[in-house]
């Protein structure tokens, strides 16, 4: 089981971008006087699940794959982007965390960079009155984590379990046989 573990092995890169979607509160209140400034901050809050579903969606995807290089648009088609890009958001926060992962780190890098500058281009297109898209620290390859599946040592111990407990039988079934037999 160790040996087809380690055949089957594979390695996935996932790196993580961070944007924070919200309005300008001075501005918005300056502007609006009889607006309270925590309504607004509460509307963005709001939205952060509907801006997730759109950071998920084809057409940032689409957006996404545009702003690649030309190599990387030739690799990855606007599906393979749309399902190698995962949001993530906190409850009652304004950041949203885009993870891309792919099976190499300078893609992953790519792809999750690529989709908050898309994020930063369509949201006001595509949700008319959404807060402003700030990006936050550059993914880099350096940051990119790596996890590998399957575990080859948790193969490798799960066979030589199963080979103890199958001899186990075999033993048990011979000992039964010959003790009929006599």
């Amino acid at each position: 089981m160790g040996l087809e573990a380690k055949h089957k092995k594979t390695t996935t890169y996932t790196a993580t971008r961070s944007i924070v979607i919200s309005h300008n509160i001075v501005k918005e209140y300056r502007a609006n006087q009889s607006n309270n400034q925590d309504s607004l901050v509460n509307e963005d809050v709001n939205l952060m699940p509907t801006y997730k579903d759109i950071a998920e969606n084809g057409t940032i995807a689409a957006a996404t794959r545009h702003n690649l290089s030309k190599s990387l648009r030739s690799k990855y088609s606007t599906s393979d982007i749309k399902s190698a890009i995962n949001a993530k958001i906190t409850p009652q926060s304004l950041v949203m965390d885009l993870k891309a992962e792919t099976s190499s780190a300078k893609d992953s890098v790519a792809i999750v960079n690529g989709t908050a500058r898309a994020m930063q281009q369509k949201l006001p297109k595509l949700q008319p009155g959404s807060g402003k898209v700030t990006m936050l620290q550059k993914a880099t390859v350096s940051d990119a984590s790596s996890s590998t599946h399957p575990s080859t040592k948790k193969y490798a111990v799960v066979g030589i379990a199963l080979g103890g407990l199958l001899g186990l039988i075999i033993s048990f079934i011979g000992v039964t046989i010959k003790n009929f037999i006599k």
